[in-house]
């Protein structure tokens, strides 16, 4: 997670390039990520979501129950093909 004061500075997408760079040299296909559902109403999750999707990510499934009703997990992919 990045600081919210430190949103829209390219720190996220910087971590997250280190992370592809390095799963790929390890042989890595494709990184995962689990956040929260969008059927949850949440300002800050509408954003985390859409820093994934804007990075190459897209919803796989949603696991309703995996942390409890109340918070639906979603699991984003990115292929590193």
């Amino acid at each position: 997670a990045v600081l919210p004061s430190l949103h829209r500075r390219g720190v996220g997408r910087a971590l997250l390039a280190w992370t592809e760079a390095a799963a790929r040299a390890q042989g890595a296909a494709m990184l995962l990520v689990k956040t929260l559902a969008p059927s949850v109403v949440y300002a800050p999750y509408d954003a985390t979501r859409a820093f994934y999707r804007g990075c190459g990510f897209v919803p796989l499934a949603v696991f309703p129950d995996l942390w409890d009703p109340e918070n639906p997990c979603l699991l984003m992919g990115k292929s590193l093909g």
